[in-house]
């Protein structure tokens, strides 16, 4: 029997981008439904449903980041997790999941902060698991989660049940997969959840316990170490607070009915006076009879594409050409974001949009960008990286930028690789690549990033934390520079209907 190859890179992106389109529709359905028509046990079952949906969302990023070994870009990250939101996600789904189970579900949270530091799918995943485990062995009672931050700077999970709690002789070997989780198991489970949730934490820098109560009942806590705030948001990042749209014209195009409603929704809470279109020549005919202060645009649509479209504005004379254009889209690979800020786009939003604060706040960076501002351009020095290609001479340059690519994109796998341990010795040897190929390049801040996370490599006792504060901005200038020599290897086409061939 063979085994099957697995599919490729591009292959799974594509799927991915389909997924995308999919559950944005489900999100974006689920949210038009008005809650208040409903009587009150269907509109239980809406909001856990809607929680759940976001909750995928989350997880499908992680999932498709990994299956393409593609670092998702920071700008698609969210930089804190609002504390409000995850508190009401968890009454929503779990105080419904234990009423069918005849239990109880409650939720205390002691001194958090308005926002928390972690990666959203991370958090989703450890709660899930732990909670899941706990409904699944609780006969009775009530399934207690606190959320708190301790003296020494950790947040700290504790989930009890009142269930018969965990058998002596596995309390040793919990987190192994093919561990017994509780003595009220009829059939032996497979600890899967708590192997995962171990996994997670450890990876996270955290420690996970677990005990019986002597009255009954099991009891599992998790410490977080809480990485440092930053003290002010990025420039670039602008807060949306209710009215900042207030008055501005906003054209929206996307073949989705269902993504129309909710983005037009989204805005007009926010004060904008919006217009629909629902392809491509609906919109061109618009921008022909109105002016708008923005255009927010699907990229596949029928008749004619949002790049279409976008490359067509950019080409027009006087103000029209300046138009601020956000593209959202369910496309991630990088060559299909890269086609799109070629076609001329000034942010990218990528879908599902979850709630109308992200929305908003990538149409305001987009609607504050100076004319022919580029979003975060990478620190390359161009007459540096031509002198480089200067010297290789004409019949060595073509090669010199594909093994200059390769060893990049190398050099990023095994650095996102590196970084889940972490393996310190393997982010010595991918930034000392990084070093040499970026001082090569011209890329100075990339250089620069890569020499400080070699050096923290290189300390006796090496900042986990330290790392990760690092990696996000180094994996971004190192994505700038791939697309950079992309452009150089392969400059982009006059005209390309549709992303799925950006090159």
């Amino acid at each position: 029997m063979h085994n099957a190859a697995p599919p490729d890179a591009q292959t799974v992106a594509l799927l991915g981008h389909d997924l995308r389109a999919t559950l944005s529709e489900v999100i974006g359905g689920l949210r038009l439904i008005e809650p208040d028509l409903l009587p009150p046990a269907p509109r239980g079952h809406l909001a856990r449903t809607q929680a759940a949906s976001e909750a995928l969302a989350l997880l499908l990023e992680q999932a498709l980041a990994l299956l393409t070994q593609t670092p998702l870009h920071p700008s698609a990250l969210p930089v804190a997790l609002h504390t409000e939101h995850l508190l009401h996600s968890l009454r929503l789904r779990w105080t419904a999941r234990a009423a069918e189970k005849g239990l109880a579900f409650h939720l205390h949270a002691n001194g958090l902060p308005a926002q928390l530091p972690f990666d959203p799918a991370g958090l989703e995943r450890i709660l899930a698991n732990l909670l899941n485990n706990a409904l699944h062995y609780a006969d009775a009672g009530t399934i207690t989660c606190i959320l708190q931050i301790t003296a020494s700077h950790h947040m700290q999970i504790t989930v009890q049940d009142q269930g018969k709690g965990f058998a002596p002789a596995t309390l040793a070997r919990l987190y192994a997969c093919d561990n017994h989780d509780k003595t009220s198991a009829e059939k032996p489970g497979s600890g899967m959840g708590l192997h995962i949730v171990w996994q997670i934490v450890t990876q996270m820098g955290g420690q996970i316990s677990a005990a019986n109560h002597a009255a009954g009942g099991a009891e599992v806590v998790v410490l977080l170490p809480l990485p440092q705030m930053p003290t002010a948001p990025p420039p670039a990042v602008i807060p949306a607070k209710t009215g900042t749209l207030q008055g501005r014209r906003v054209l929206i195009a996307d073949d989705s009915e269902t993504g129309r409603l909710l983005m037009v929704q989204y805005l007009a809470s926010q004060g904008a006076q919006v217009t629909e279109a629902a392809d491509g020549l609906q919109v061109l005919k618009h921008l022909g009879q109105a002016r708008f202060d923005a255009l927010l645009i699907d990229i596949e649509m029928p008749h004619t594409s949002g790049l279409e479209v976008i490359r067509h504005i950019r080409s027009q004379p006087g103000a029209l050409a300046q138009l601020p254009i956000l593209a959202v889209t369910a496309y991630q690979m990088r060559a299909n974001k890269a086609a799109i800020r070629s076609a001329g786009a000034d942010g990218l939003l990528c879908k599902p949009v979850l709630d109308a604060s992200t929305l908003c706040d990538a149409l305001l960076q987009v609607l504050q960008r100076k004319p022919g501002q580029e979003p975060s351009p990478a620190q390359i020095e161009p007459a540096q990286f031509q002198d480089l290609l200067d010297m290789a001479g004409p019949k060595m340059a073509a090669e010199l930028l594909d093994h200059l690519q390769k060893d990049l994109r190398a050099a990023e796998r095994g650095l996102l690789a590196a970084a889940q341990g972490p393996d310190w010795l393997e982010v010595r040897r991918q930034t000392h690549v990084m070093i040499a190929l970026a001082g090569t390049a011209g890329a100075n801040l990339l250089h620069q990033l890569a020499q400080s996370m070699n050096a923290l490599a290189h300390q006796p006792v090496p900042d986990a934390e330290a790392l990760q504060r690092l990696l996000p901005q180094t994996l971004e200038q190192l994505d700038m520079l791939i697309h950079f020599i992309d452009q150089k290897i392969s400059p982009p086409p006059i005209s390309n209907p549709s992303p799925r061939d950006p090159a």
